[in-house]
């Protein structure tokens, strides 16, 4: 495969040394990188690349897409890597995943990211803001809330900046109630870290509005992804939502040619900005 630059309009087009793979039967075009892969990957789930891929009508031309490249790699690394080697990922890889597979609707990828995230050793805070920001099953967040809960120290501001005053109230509370039920139980010197685990937890699923599952259970949450595939609905500039294309006609195979088209224009002359 040649990496030699092809100049279309204004921007230099290369093929990105990993993912322009001969065999593939859809191009996208992410800034001037150009990916060449099998569509088969992004039309198993419901998702609005199926969507776009409906209305195609015998596309040949790349479907461009507003990302960074090195992101929509990270995004096909899921589906091409090999070996499955998904542990030992760094939380950055992860998160750019959870993005793009919230924005793009692959509630599976969505459940393998959090699958994962569980295996990460995440500080308590920053575990909170990222399933919050996602909309991850907050049941999964009751061992952060209880640690919290529990500390015999508040966290720097710097910390509880990245919570929400919703979130910050319900954890003061929280803890106002494990000391007070450390004091009903007779500690001379309650503090909430005097309380009882499940006392603590009690309070959580209470304050918060959470069910109040045994810990196998929350674990089955965990392997089965329940709850775990919702949209995000938070804005990401590096991401932006998809446009709702016009509903399609029969779905035809596409025919990628290789050519590149810096304004990644369908045939039928609209522009599909992912």
């Amino acid at each position: 495969m040649s990496d030699t630059p092809t100049t279309t309009g204004f921007s230099a087009i290369i093929k990105h040394p990993q993912y322009f793979i001969p065999t593939g039967d859809t191009q996208f075009l992410a800034q001037n990188v150009l990916f060449k892969i099998h569509r088969y990957f992004l039309e198993r789930e419901p998702s609005s690349f199926r969507e776009i891929f409906s209305d195609s009508d015998g596309n040949t031309k790349p479907y461009k897409l507003d990302v960074k490249p090195e992101d929509f790699a990270h995004f096909l690394w899921v589906f091409y890597d090999e070996d499955f080697e998904y542990e030992n990922q760094p939380l950055e890889k992860w998160l750019v995943i959870l993005r793009l597979a919230t924005r793009w609707g692959f509630g599976k990828v969505r459940k393998l990211v959090v699958r994962q995230l569980e295996k990460l050793d995440l500080q308590p805070i920053d575990k909170i803001k990222i399933y919050s920001d996602f909309k991850i099953d907050a049941q999964l967040l009751i061992p952060s809330y209880s640690t919290l809960a529990k500390s015999p120290t508040l966290p720097p501001l710097s910390e509880a900046a990245k919570l929400d005053i919703e979130t910050i109230l319900r954890l003061t509370m929280v803890r106002e109630r494990a000391l007070q039920k450390a004091a009903e139980d007779g500690c001379r010197s309650p503090t909430s870290a005097s309380a009882g685990d499940e006392d603590v937890k009690r309070f959580i699923c209470e304050i918060f509005g959470l069910p109040n599952t045994s810990t196998t259970k929350l674990s089955n949450i965990v392997a089965e992804g329940s709850s775990a595939d919702g949209v995000d609905d938070t804005t990401e500039s590096l991401v932006p939502t998809l446009q709702n294309p016009t509903p399609g006609r029969k779905k035809k195979n596409a025919n990628a040619n290789g050519t590149s088209n810096s304004n990644g224009q369908h045939t039928n002359g609209k522009t599909f900005p992912f």
